[in-house]
């Protein structure tokens, strides 16, 4: 885990008590107990595992979230997953390889997200 990931996880849990009940806060992890050596005093939460591998994550991001209205199911979100990985190969190859995180990729790539969600809902 980056060593920013415990301070922000810190924001996460200041807000949620002074939030009074109105902000939920969640702990993903790729590898199960290694949180223990970082963060010991999340001690009594579950974090959800997920293995590094991208249907874990959506499988633990519906776990964490099912309590919502509308949850797409895993292979729909996986369908969007497969998608959107193509979808930003072409844009990094558009912007000459460089980081989607730059501001004008992430900005088209948060389009081609949003994109794909709105025609997969359903």
């Amino acid at each position: 885990m980056p060593f920013n990931m415990p301070f922000e996880l810190g924001l996460a849990v200041a807000h949620a008590k002074n939030a009074r009940g109105a902000h939920q806060w969640f702990v993903f992890e790729t590898k199960r107990n290694r949180i223990k050596k970082s963060l010991s005093d999340v001690d009594g939460t579950d974090p959800h595992i997920h293995g590094g591998k991208p249907r874990r994550v959506l499988v633990e991001l519906s776990n964490a979230l099912v309590h919502k209205r509308g949850t797409p199911t895993i292979d729909l979100l996986f369908k969007i997953y497969a998608d959107l990985q193509k979808r930003a190969n072409l844009l990094k190859s558009d912007y000459g390889g460089g980081s989607l995180f730059a501001a004008r990729p992430f900005k088209d790539l948060v389009i081609a997200a949003t994109d794909l969600a709105e025609r997969n809902d359903q």
